[in-house]
């Protein structure tokens, strides 16, 4: 059981990703004003996909991960320094390493910090060429407790999915109209991320450092 992600990684003991903001705390965040609206559970998974993507990994929640790229791959993320090698690994928490593998041979000589990068200290030691492939395991997520803001986030941005579905500006039925106001219709949908929920989610983007 795994799942192949868009960001570059795999998960080892996962075959989908659950949501980030579950039904029921979306009921609870919004005093159940939305109720059984059907459309909950897809603006959802939009929202909670397009966190992930600016974000560019999983975000949540902790998960067994799997790294794998060629030595020269110049993807942004691996770099030589003298005899040893800097890996940007795709996660803002990582919280520890299981293992780290050169050609399939294992080294334990290396350094984490918890933002992702990974120091392999005297790779030279082994015999590597221009095709050498490194592999890291490890474990990385946002705990529960850490989420607060990004499911606030979340569910602001499910709200408006609801309440101003597509961009419209103003909808009746009946007798009855309703306008949106232009910051508010201006808004798009769940899956569009304004420029506050880019503020908010800059601590947790992965940036090609080198």
């Amino acid at each position: 059981m795994s799942l192949i992600t868009p960001w570059g990684y795999t998960l080892s003991d996962s075959d989908a990703l659950p949501r980030m903001l579950s039904a029921e705390d979306f009921e609870a965040i919004t005093a159940g004003k939305y109720g059984s609206d059907v459309r909950v559970d897809p603006l959802l998974d939009a929202a909670c996909m397009s966190v992930r993507n600016y974000c560019g990994w999983h975000v949540f929640p902790t998960q067994t991960c799997a790294f794998s790229e060629r030595l020269l791959a110049g993807n942004g993320r691996i770099k030589r320094v003298g005899s040893d090698i800097l890996i940007q690994l795709p996660a803002t928490y990582v919280t520890g390493v299981s293992s780290v593998l050169i050609d399939g041979e294992e080294s334990t000589e290396y350094d984490l910090a918890t933002n992702g990068l990974l120091r392999i200290f005297d790779v030279y030691c082994h015999t590597v060429t221009r095709k050498t492939v490194i592999t890291v395991e490890y474990t990385a997520g946002i705990p529960d407790a850490l989420m607060t803001s990004i499911k606030e986030l979340v569910a602001s941005r499910v709200s408006r999915g609801i309440a101003n579905p597509n961009g419209v500006a103003s909808e009746s039925a009946g007798g009855v109209s309703v306008s949106y106001s232009a910051s508010w219709s201006n808004g798009g949908g769940a899956g569009t991320l304004q420029s506050t929920d880019i503020e908010t989610l800059e601590p947790y983007k992965v940036r090609g450092v080198f």
